[in-house]
């Protein structure tokens, strides 16, 4: 699953820089592909862990 919204997040990022002003299409085309590569980043950080969360437990205590 991680490899695939990587990958995802790549495309939209392609199209969202590249994608040619031609018709008026390509402007929601471009917010389209912005979206999509903000939620795949935000999907991809929610998998990494805080390098603080140790920290914060420990003062707990």
């Amino acid at each position: 699953m991680k490899k695939l919204l990587i990958v995802l997040v790549v495309v939209a990022a392609f199209f969202a820089l590249y994608l040619p002003k031609d018709n008026s299409f390509s402007f929601y085309f471009k917010i389209l592909a912005i979206v999509i590569v903000m939620i795949g980043v935000m999907r991809l950080m929610n998998k990494v862990p805080s390098k603080n969360q140790n920290d914060n437990q420990d003062d707990v205590v």
